[in-house]
This record gives C-alpha cells, sequence and structure tokens, in this order.
C-alpha cells in the first residue's frame, strides 16, 4: 500500500502569500494543488485507500480539479 500525505507550501503572488498544499508519496511529491486542506486531505485519503500507484498521481490530481470531493 502506497502512503500519501498532505504537504504545505507557502507561495508569494504578486506581494500576498498564500498556503497551499500537495501529495507527498514514496517518490513523488506534487506541490500546490489546492489552497484547501480538506480537499487535498479527502484526495490523500482516497488514494491511499485505493492503493494508487505514484506513476498514476498526476493523472489522478489533473483529474481532482474538476471532481469534487
Amino acid at each position: 500500500m502506497k502512503i500519501y500525505t498532505v504537504n504545505q507550501t507557502e507561495i508569494c503572488i504578486e506581494g500576498i502569500t498564500r498556503t497551499t498544499y500537495g501529495l507527498t508519496g514514496q517518490t513523488v511529491e506534487i506541490r500546490d494543488i489546492s489552497p484547501e486542506r480538506q480537499r487535498v486531505e479527502a484526495l490523500a485519503e482516497q488514494c491511499n485507500r485505493l492503493d494508487v500507484s505514484e506513476c498514476h498521481l498526476c493523472d489522478i490530481v489533473e483529474d481532482f480539479y474538476g471532481l469534487p470531493l
């Protein structure tokens, strides 16, 4: 089973600092998926429950933008 966790990044856009969240796996890290921690936590839980391979994670994150969790 893969274990995905939520990562946190501070980004600065036009002088305004924002906190965004992403996913970290064993060998892959995707930052800045969403500013909503709960949505990224739900995505991580779903990926862990379904034992998603890291090679599919980019596609899943891309699909995430169009799906409510």
